[in-house]
């Protein structure tokens, strides 16, 4: 099985990493476990499990990323006040997003506030990984 976590996301940072404009996640945590994936909430208006993000590089501020990219100077300087950004590798949409509704009703899945691991929703990492996904980065 492969490693990740699901992480909640809001529209508008969905739209710059879709769009190319992001190219790290940045968040206050790095998950115990290693993980080479993010499956990718996206929240309040759309409620829907939208992405699959492969990562790579875990990067812990001081330490500095490449300046091209939504917020990654604001980063280096420390003015994101997050202490990680996660690179990100490959993006893949899910051809069927799947709305908020049938994730509660089919797979008891909560939108995480912080991180939940893969192994908490076996089936519906499986569904996601199963499914014929859109490459776009």
């Amino acid at each position: 099985m492969k490693n990740g976590i699901y992480i909640s996301i809001r529209p508008e940072h969905t739209n710059r990493i879709e769009n190319l404009i992001k190219n790290y996640e940045f968040r206050n945590y790095i998950p115990r476990k290693k993980i080479d994936y993010l499956i990718v909430y996206e929240t309040f208006p759309t409620c829907k499990i939208k992405y699959i993000i492969e990562i790579d590089d875990i990067v812990e501020y001081p330490n500095k990323i490449d300046e091209n990219g939504y917020g990654n100077k604001d980063f280096n300087e420390g003015l994101k006040k997050v202490k990680y950004a996660y690179h990100i590798k490959h993006l893949k949409k899910l051809s069927k997003p799947i709305l908020l509704k049938k994730l509660r009703e089919k797979y008891n899945f909560t939108p995480p506030q912080s991180y939940a691991y893969f192994e908490k929703y076996p089936e519906l990492t499986k569904l996601i990984f199963n499914e014929k996904n859109i490459v776009l980065k």
